[in-house]
């Protein structure tokens, strides 16, 4: 099951669908206009490992300190990954002593162990990308408690924070709907500022807000 986040990752997602044999493969793929975050070779290699941290929206050094960001902004889905990107810039503008972490998956099945699905992550790689207790705020396209159920196995699994659909809104626009079901920008800063406690008050301004 594939979330592109953009339109070069759905042209490699549908590339490796339609030479593929003996799969059921889903795409899960929006109809509106979206940002392009990644060239066609980066793309290529993000999908190609269904998984990975984007760098350039992070700020955690990553590869020097594999527990140093604060929190782990992921996501799944065009919609979500644009809302998390939108949360993530905000946050590193007004926190700039926030360490975070992007992570996007394409392929959902990473989430789940090697040893359950052939796509599926050990836990070594998992926690390289999620951390071993960080706090991670996911932003999904379905339903949250569908990943919930796919790391329920996974290390301290009560700090994995999901927003997703809960059956609100009906014929709006992406923002609106983005809205009414909290995987909107605004409710994803809010779950950071009350999930990293290296924050404390100075975010008391930004929840009035």
């Amino acid at each position: 099951m594939y979330f592109p986040p953009d339109a070069n990752c759905l042209r490699s997602v549908a590339d490796h669908c339609v030479r593929s044999v003996d799969y059921i493969n889903v795409i899960i793929s929006d109809k509106q206009k979206h940002l392009q975050y990644l060239p066609m070779d980066e793309a290529i290699a993000h999908c190609t490992k269904g998984i990975g941290i984007w760098s350039w929206a992070s700020n955690d050094d990553y590869g020097t300190e594999p527990d140093k960001p604060d929190v782990v902004m992921a996501c799944c889905g065009d919609v979500p990954t644009m809302e998390s990107l939108a949360a993530t810039a905000i946050l590193r503008e007004k926190f700039p002593e926030l360490k975070v972490r992007f992570v996007n998956v394409v392929d959902l099945f990473k989430l789940v162990l090697e040893t359950e699905h052939s796509h599926g992550l050990s836990d070594w790689d998992f926690d390289s990308l999620f951390t071993k207790d960080k706090p991670v705020i996911f932003n999904f396209h379905g339903y949250p408690w569908l990943i919930h159920k796919l790391v329920y196995r996974r290390s301290k699994q009560e700090r994995i924070h999901v927003r997703g659909y809960k059956e609100e809104g009906n014929i709006n626009t992406p923002l609106e709907l983005a809205i009414n079901n909290q995987i909107d920008r605004f409710n994803l800063i809010i779950d950071v500022i009350n999930r990293v406690p290296k924050l404390g008050s100075a975010t008391a301004h930004v929840n009035e807000v």
